[in-house]
């Protein structure tokens, strides 16, 4: 080869390292919703993007076989244009479905087989001093029109298709949204007993954290729910463990839980559960009534001591098992003592490390806010939380303080 030929190549190697090198970087890789789309994708959703890929790779085979002037052998040709459409195909699905190391791994065995075959490079000398096949021309020329036309329309059946899908989707998260927002709006309440503060940030997704306050003669009801899962299935259910809390209010705390767990099962998916975290504070003294179904630890701080405990009763949560039955407790309070009910999402925010913010460090925030604005106090617990580390679901909190 030439030193002119040497300096034709030059541009085209670049190119190609250089694409290799962005493809590699870029395709499948990037925000955690990106790696989690590909890998959760069927493949049946994605048979026309990969067969646009493969397209893309054959028609590299008969442009290389164009520079040597169309003289290969028609048959070896198109073989060469079939493996190099599995193995374009094969490394787009490695590098989007499998790991980056993987995919490097399938690169360099690619490499390897190149050097240890010894395939030649191009040359495109041919077309000065080298046999030039007019056929070969031609055949490769319409051959590369072909696969670049497949390639072109598997690209925009599969646009259209999954473009379609993933409106309809987008559409219906921006329901389960505005939905969300109306069956969980932010908690503010006040009596002559108590005050109350509650908020739920939804995570990216449709979560199924609630916040809600309910009052009736027998005193106030004050409740955390946590539905499993995410998504609009778990928003659902969020809404409907709501109308059960809400038409149940009226009852003994402890019935109240059995009832909703009871109906629960017939609406929702079998591995679908909700934890519950609930107070009943009664005008007509001083107690509180607490219960938990699988739910995290009620911090309550005592104003007179400057202490917290963390109340807790063991049970199953709300839909595991119909026939559960729900036992509440009972604990003294004082003017200034403060209730704290929060989901996992806050507990969970977890640092560079993977150690989570944990319960204990609700409670230093509790501590240290707890003369403060009940907004306050949620906002401290919220932001320490937030600044600690990422949470992948809801982060919700009630706060509650007797006057």
């Amino acid at each position: 080869m030439n030193r002119l030929t040497v300096l034709q190549l030059l541009p085209l190697a670049i190119a190609v390292a250089v694409s290799l090198w962005w493809t590699s970087r870029n395709v499948g890789v990037g925000r955690d919703e990106s790696r989690t789309y590909w890998r959760a994708a069927p493949l049946s959703r994605l048979k026309y993007l990969i067969a646009a890929q493969g397209f893309t790779g054959a028609s590299v085979a008969f442009f290389f076989d164009l520079l040597r002037g169309g003289t290969a052998d028609r048959k070896e040709v198109v073989l060469l244009a079939v493996m190099a459409a599995v193995v374009v195909a094969t490394l787009f699905l490695l590098r989007t479905r499998g790991t980056r190391w993987t995919h490097r791994l399938a690169l360099g065995v690619i490499v390897i087989a190149l050097i240890v075959f010894r395939v030649p490079l191009p040359d495109i000398s041919h077309f000065s001093s080298g046999p030039v096949s007019t056929f070969g021309i031609m055949f490769d020329g319409i051959a590369m029109f072909m696969m670049m036309a497949f390639g072109v329309l598997a690209y925009r059946t599969h646009i259209s298709t999954e473009g379609a899908r993933q409106l309809r989707t987008e559409a219906e998260l921006a329901l389960a949204h505005r939905l969300q927002r109306v069956l969980v709006p932010p908690v503010v309440f006040r009596n002559s007993t108590i005050e109350i503060c509650g908020r739920s940030i939804p995570s990216d997704q449709v979560g199924g954290d609630l916040v809600d306050v309910v009052t009736s003669d027998d005193g106030v009801l004050a409740y955390l729910v946590d539905v499993s899962g995410h998504g609009i299935p778990a928003g659902t259910l969020m809404g409907a463990v709501k109308a059960a809390m809400r038409s149940t209010a009226s009852l003994a705390l402890g019935e109240a839980l059995d009832t909703v767990n009871h109906v629960l099962p017939s609406i929702k998916e079998p591995a679908m559960y909700a934890t519950l975290a609930a107070v009943r504070f009664r005008a007509a003294d001083r107690g509180v009534e607490y219960t938990l179904a699988g739910h995290l630890p009620i911090l309550h701080y005592r104003a007179t001591t400057g202490t917290i405990e963390a109340l807790s009763v063991l049970q199953f949560p709300l839909g595991f098992f119909d026939d559960s039955r729900y036992e509440t407790r009972r604990v003294g309070c004082a003017p200034g003592d403060v209730f704290a009910l929060f989901s996992d999402g806050i507990v969970e925010s977890a640092n560079a490390i993977d150690e989570h913010f944990g319960v204990d460090r609700v409670a230093e925030q509790l501590a240290a806010a707890a003369s403060k604005p009940l907004e306050e106090i949620l906002e401290a617990v919220i932001a320490a939380a937030a600044a600690y580390g990422a949470s992948h679901d809801d982060r919700s909190i009630l706060v509650i303080r007797v006057l």
